[in-house]
């Protein structure tokens, strides 16, 4: 019979030596997966910051946009240094007609609204919805204003009903004429919708300095929120934004930014929110703010709550017209670690059956666990540096490969654009930052980049509908994409407008050549239906780096400057 005292000498440390190994295997995945963990969720945090700010950076540069088509600024002549100031026809149809093609400018708008109102009392408005389009009017003298539905310039519809409105009374028309400059209104509460709202208005002069009067574009605070809720943080992250003052401008939670008051909707304060997280996370920034935070760039730092901890990201939105809000991310970091933190419980069981068993084997099963969540926490360093994506290669049916799947399906929406799979504007420029970076003097980075500018696509869409023109980009995405070689790459930048990044064409002759080819395709018919077949055509502009500049930024400039002579000149033949 064995002997039990040297059973017991032999199992004893066999049971510690287990015991010990197990703990190292714990206490590696632990260690592993909350640094993945903890690296993933802040990337996450801040490039989701950073989509959000450039978001709604666009609503304001569409509002900017609006008005400069209604009322443009000064020419400066770099030939003689003069400055010249483009004419404006105070007649009411010229006015009307300028507003449709200002409102024009948004086609994915569910609705945008620009208007004028003259020193003269004078109204003219078009509202374009998603089911209606609006003419506003009241003549000069007149005690009402008349809502027309509308279906084009000059087609009316019927009258929808009358007001009585007086531009002049309005905060964005005094505060626009106290000014003398463009800005944007503070928050007030909007005539026809009675819920808050923000104006950008510009008073318009003659030469005498007299008061024509101001053309105004909203930017409604219930369709910020929209835009906000429509937002995929994380199952329970929120994204915000407010004022300096502390007022809300939109929240991504189940709250509008304002509520009802005994005579008009008063605003909603962080404090008031139902959302603990929000609470939480705006006392947090305030208080990086207080201690010299500067939120110029996006900055993310985690605090820890009774509920866990919570990663944070925040940036300023600025515009040159007098806004300063803040943006604010926040998601609790278990949204990213339950999958990893599953993993590493698994792992130790298989770690402490393995051990038993062989040492070696379990050091085997510990790489291996180990392995795949540093093939995430690489490829989130992946995004970090603006690094062309590569393939993430864990095809596995545990908690990995679905954290795995998530971060693919993310990354997706981070780098691609959603209707085309082109890259986005954001990934092409970061993509390029970095191939800059990389390069060496004996290995220089050469390329060049076409701005393409869609010719006929908006009849299209406007005739035909948004689904035949959602098909239109869909196809000259894929013909871009199959004429180019295997470095190269296609970016849309928004709307009709896309960016081919050509590797390694430092000649113009190369460049020509392609940029023929392009045309060419583009000029060619698209089937977009069994009843339709279309030519689109593009405007291109080119630049060369670094014969034409010195960073990304230059180079864009340039070809887009380019694009835009291209498109003027065929526009006057």
């Amino acid at each position: 019979m064995p002997n039990p005292t040297l059973q017991r000498v032999l199992v004893a440390p066999l049971i510690l030596m287990v015991l010990a190994l197990a703990g190292v295997i714990y206490w590696s995945s632990q260690r592993s997966s909350d640094s993945a963990a903890r690296e993933f969720s802040q990337k996450v945090v801040l490039n989701l910051v950073e989509r959000v700010s450039q978001t709604a950076e666009t609503h304001l540069m569409g509002a900017r946009t609006a008005i400069a088509a209604v009322a443009p600024d000064p020419v400066y002549s770099p030939a003689d240094g003069s400055t010249n100031t483009l004419p404006f026809s105070e007649d009411s149809a010229d006015i009307e007609q300028r507003l449709w093609i200002a409102t024009g400018f948004f086609p994915t708008a569910a609705e945008h609204y620009v208007f004028f109102g003259g020193a003269d009392g004078r109204f003219i408005g078009i509202n374009r919805r998603a089911t209606q389009i609006e003419l506003r009017l009241r003549p000069p003298g007149a005690a009402q204003r008349s809502i027309y539905s509308v279906a084009a310039p000059g087609k009316l519809l019927g009258l929808l009903r009358t007001d009585a409105y007086d531009p002049r009374t309005r905060p964005w028309f005094r505060e626009a004429v106290a000014s003398g400059h463009e800005q944007w209104s503070r928050v007030y509460v909007d005539f026809t919708t009675i819920e808050p709202v923000l104006t950008l208005s510009k008073p318009i002069y003659r030469a005498d300095r007299s008061l024509v009067g101001v053309v105004s574009t909203d930017l409604s605070l219930t369709g910020l929120t929209r835009f906000f809720q429509s937002l995929s943080v994380s199952p329970n992250g929120i994204a915000f934004m407010v004022e300096r003052s502390g007022a809300i401008i939109a929240t991504s939670t189940n709250e509008l930014p304002f509520r009802a008051g005994k005579t008009e909707p008063l605003r909603l304060l962080p404090a008031q929110s139902t959302s603990a997280l929000l609470r939480q996370s705006y006392e947090e920034v305030m208080g990086w703010q207080r201690d010299g935070e500067n939120l110029s760039h996006p900055v993310s730092r985690s605090f820890d709550t009774v509920q866990g901890t919570i990663q944070v990201g925040a940036t300023y939105l600025r515009d040159p017209n007098g806004l300063e809000w803040i943006t604010v991310v926040a998601a609790p970091r278990a949204d990213f670690t339950s999958n990893v933190t599953g993993v590493m419980y698994q792992s130790l069981g298989i770690g402490l059956v393995a051990v038993a068993i062989l040492t070696v084997m379990g050091y085997m099963l510990l790489q291996w666990v180990l392995r795949d969540i540093r093939k995430l926490t690489r490829a989130v360093e992946r995004i970090d540096r603006g690094q062309p994506s590569e393939p993430l290669d864990i095809v596995r049916g545990d908690e990995i490969g679905m954290l795995a799947k998530s971060f693919r399906e993310m990354e997706r929406n981070l780098r691609l654009d959603a209707l085309t799979g082109a890259l986005n504007r954001e990934t092409l420029l970061a993509q390029i930052r970095f191939r800059q970076r990389a390069a060496t003097e004996f290995l220089p980075l050469q390329y060049a980049l076409l701005f393409l500018d869609l010719d006929r696509f908006k009849p299209i869409n406007d005739e035909y509908g948004h689904d035949t023109g959602d098909r239109a980009l869909i196809e000259i995405t894929a013909r871009l994409t199959s004429s180019l070689r295997a470095h190269d790459e296609v970016a849309r930048f928004g709307g009709d407008e896309f960016v081919v990044y050509l590797h390694d064409v430092s000649s113009d002759d190369n460049l020509q050549a392609i940029r023929s080819k392009i045309a060419a395709l583009l000029d060619a018919p698209l089937a977009l239906r069994e009843d339709l077949s279309v030519s689109i055509g593009a405007s291109i502009g080119w630049a060369i780096y670094p014969t034409d500049g010195a960073d990304v930024d230059t180079i864009l400039r340039v070809a887009d400057g380019r694009m835009f002579e291209i498109k003027k000149a065929r526009k006057q033949v």
